[in-house]
């Protein structure tokens, strides 16, 4: 009976089609494309061209994350200032 029951288990584990990543693997790599967009400018890249502004778009993302930054540090900011000075209580 056990040997039954194993047996039409094994069975249904064939191989089906792997349609996803399959399509995955087929897609044109990109990595030497970045790469050498990466790369370019030699060794001395430093401050003056960073390779987190180097791709398309990388622009944009560095723009809202250093206004997030600058929001909270001026709440942060303002926050002090208000509690260094007893100012701004809720009643």
């Amino acid at each position: 009976m056990f040997a039954a029951t194993t047996r039409g288990v094994a069975r249904l584990s064939v191989r089906g089609k792997r349609s996803i990543v399959d399509n995955m693997n087929k897609v044109e790599s990109k990595i030497d494309a970045s790469r050498a967009k990466q790369n370019a400018g030699g060794t001395w890249q430093g401050a003056v061209n960073p390779t987190y502004l180097k791709q398309d778009g990388d622009m944009a993302f560095f723009a809202v994350g250093m206004a997030l930054i600058s929001f909270a540090g001026l709440r942060l900011a303002n926050g002090y200032w208000h509690m260094a000075h007893g100012t701004g209580k809720i009643e």
